[in-house]
């Protein structure tokens, strides 16, 4: 029940977080940095769940 529980708490925070991204204008420095950490987390995820596949 606690994972459960614990991704429902990240899913609402990723959720929020990507709410509050939209609202930021695209040319200001905030929304480059947090589309740049974005990318960042998708790219190591990736080679994350390549690593655990042993591609």
């Amino acid at each position: 029940m606690q994972v459960k529980s614990l991704l429902l708490t990240m899913g609402i925070g990723v959720v929020a977080g990507a709410a509050t991204v939209l609202m930021i204008p695209r040319h200001s420095e905030a929304y480059r940095m947090a589309d740049d950490a974005a990318h960042t987390i998708k790219q190591s995820a990736g080679r994350m769940l390549d690593s655990i596949r042993g591609d």
